[in-house]
């Protein structure tokens, strides 16, 4: 854990953290809980604003980096809640017992790298899981290799959605561990996402086209991807088709 005196900020009342719009749509995906943890907390915004709307009642920040740990526990101090919470300098859920109940946020990091974090987890609980634990994962690449490692390592995908922030499109997962290896993803569900291809969310058909792109470029070295353009193709044209009939 973190230790040393910090200087806290000066007598007055906190100004309310403020998210951006990717984490205020990792936060929606929090339900009121004992405890959340949140891996890779960078400055700790997202648990001081769990903490600091009541949504959480306790929670764990950890941060592989000396620094960004350092700087969560400032912030936590300055907008009152470090009583609420502990500040760790570890690696992942390294070190840290989980208990049922739980929500864990792993998000910002490569998908290769949350599957690494879930790894060690599921090892370092002699194989597993407690039950009920809610895991929101919002990885910045490598989707294909998370969703397929989550089935085969017991994790069931429960929801999904799309952000579009400054642009850029993030997914946002959350999974739940069940003791059992889940059916196989097809290619196109662990690229696209099994839940938003059911569902499809707000910006669904913006980021078929953006996924489109990104997988041609990858045909060459990559010809197994040729169904999953076809069945993106095959979506688009049916959203086209029910926007042209709408009123």
């Amino acid at each position: 854990m973190i230790s040393g005196n910090i200087p806290t900020a000066a007598a007055a009342v906190p100004t309310p953290t403020r998210l951006s719009r990717r984490l205020m749509e990792i936060v929606s995906f929090v339900p009121h809980c004992r405890r959340v943890l949140d891996v890779g907390s960078d400055h700790g915004h997202v648990i001081s604003y769990l903490l600091e709307n009541h949504i959480a009642e306790t929670a764990v920040a950890t941060d592989i980096h000396a620094d960004p740990a350092e700087t969560t526990q400032r912030y936590l101090r300055r907008q009152g809640v470090m009583h609420l919470a502990e500040v760790y300098h570890a690696d992942g859920l390294h070190g840290i017992r989980l208990s049922a109940g739980d929500v864990v946020i792993i998000s910002g990091l490569g998908g290769l790298e949350m599957i690494r974090i879930l790894s060690n987890a599921i090892s370092e609980n002699d194989g597993k899981l407690p039950d009920h634990i809610q895991w929101i994962l919002q990885p910045q690449r490598s989707f294909e290799e998370l969703r397929s490692s989550l089935s085969k390592q017991c994790f069931q995908i429960s929801r999904e959605t799309i952000c579009l922030d400054r642009d850029k499109f993030y997914c946002i997962i959350q999974a739940e561990w069940t003791g059992q290896i889940c059916s196989d993803l097809t290619l196109t569900e662990q690229i696209i996402g099994p839940c938003l291809l059911v569902k499809r969310p707000e910006h669904f058909a913006a980021y078929l086209h953006h996924q489109r792109n990104v997988l041609k470029k990858h045909m060459r070295a990559r010809p197994e991807l040729a169904p999953v353009l076809s069945d993106i193709d095959r979506i688009l044209q049916g959203e086209k088709s029910n926007e042209e009939v709408d009123p």
